[in-house]
């Protein structure tokens, strides 16, 4: 079973508000199922959860029940957010973030990461190839990392081996701006 997860990220600018709403919402659409363990906001894979994701490569292996009790090896689901300020979710996948202004990767991005983790994300960062300084809310983390005040985690999904269906990411616009998605795996 891989550690790796599957994040949707919901634009900077528009976060749900209503977590029961939504909560309705992903069940209703068949993402999340019953809600699992002790921590608010964990949720066992829904009905339609392989219809709404597709999964790449020869076979994929995925659990989507735990064995027993207390087990997090398996595919599930945790909602996270909303958070008051965009905060930076990354891993051990993660690779320096490439600069708007000339594309070379910030290499420096480690040096800020505990801050901008914490919701300090007024902390710019300069180039040290072309001097400019830019938000990380702007950077291009290349779907290894992602800025956001709500995410929904999909755990059990090994990187760049799942993508998310049209369907998905449709339910989960829901008239406004689109989400995107990023992959997390700590090696």
């Amino acid at each position: 079973m891989t550690n790796g997860k599957l994040v949707l990220q919901a634009p900077h600018d528009r976060i749900p508000v209503n977590q029961q709403a939504l909560v309705a919402h992903l069940a209703g659409f068949g993402l999340i199922g019953s809600s699992y363990g002790e921590t608010p906001g964990v949720y066992l894979v829904g009905p339609k959860f392989l219809q709404l994701i597709t999964f790449l490569g020869c076979s994929p292996h995925l659990q989507l029940e735990p064995r027993h009790e207390s087990n997090e090896e398996f595919s599930h689901i945790r909602l996270l957010g909303p958070f008051e300020k965009p905060r930076l979710l990354c891993a051990g996948n993660t690779r320096p973030p490439r600069c708007p202004g000339c594309g070379k990767g910030l290499t420096q991005w480690r040096e800020l990461a505990a801050a901008w983790m914490e919701g300090m994300y007024d902390l710019e960062i300069t180039c040290r190839e072309c001097g400019q300084r830019s938000s990380p809310l702007l950077l291009n983390w290349r779907r290894k990392a992602g800025f956001g005040r709500y995410f929904i985690e999909i755990f059990g999904i090994f990187p760049e081996e799942a993508l998310p269906l049209p369907e998905l990411m449709e339910c989960l616009r829901r008239d406004g701006p689109e989400w995107s998605y990023f992959y997390l795996n700590d090696w």
